[in-house]
């Protein structure tokens, strides 16, 4: 299953984030990983995650899942590959996953500030921007210690979930 999307600057860290935790939320075992960045793209924010999620069920079954997040903020594709996927894990990809982060997507849950907006060329994602803001301006993320805009509700650089 593949579904593309274009046309927002999505933070995708944190949206990556998001799916691991829907995932740890239902009972799945599951972990994030960042597969590096192809060398020939220096300077343009490109993304690669892969999550893994397993799920034992009665009888020693166990259902595998695995969702693939690759491409740049404004136009990335999810791919989800399953493996003996039973009733419960496809109502979890297609209602729960596709469905909640559809909704979380349209409603701006996971737009990047204006001014990391920028259409090709940027720093990567991973690189403190070269003036901070004072304190007084933006939300300290409690995991790296990047300074976000106010209004921000995902860390920047690592996609940490600002209270």
């Amino acid at each position: 299953m593949q579904k593309i999307y274009t046309g927002r600057a999505i933070n995708i860290p944190a949206l990556a984030q998001e799916i691991n935790n829907l995932l740890l939320s239902e009972g799945w075992e599951s972990t994030i990983m960042q597969n590096p960045v192809p060398p020939a793209m220096p300077g343009i924010m490109y993304y690669d995650y892969t999550i893994r999620a397993m799920k034992k069920g009665h009888f020693h079954h166990v259902e595998n899942i695995i969702i693939r997040i690759t491409g740049q903020p404004n136009d990335f594709k999810i791919v989800v590959e399953e493996e003996h996927i039973g009733p419960l894990g496809r109502e979890l990809i297609n209602h729960r996953l596709f469905t909640n982060i559809d909704k979380q997507i349209n409603d701006g849950l996971f737009d990047l500030p204006a001014f990391y907006q920028q259409p090709v060329a940027q720093q990567p994602i991973y690189q403190q921007p070269a003036v901070q803001q004072p304190m007084t301006q933006g939300i300290r993320c409690p995991n790296c210690g990047t300074i976000n805009p106010p209004t921000a509700k995902f860390c920047v650089n690592c996609g940490t979930k600002l209270s």
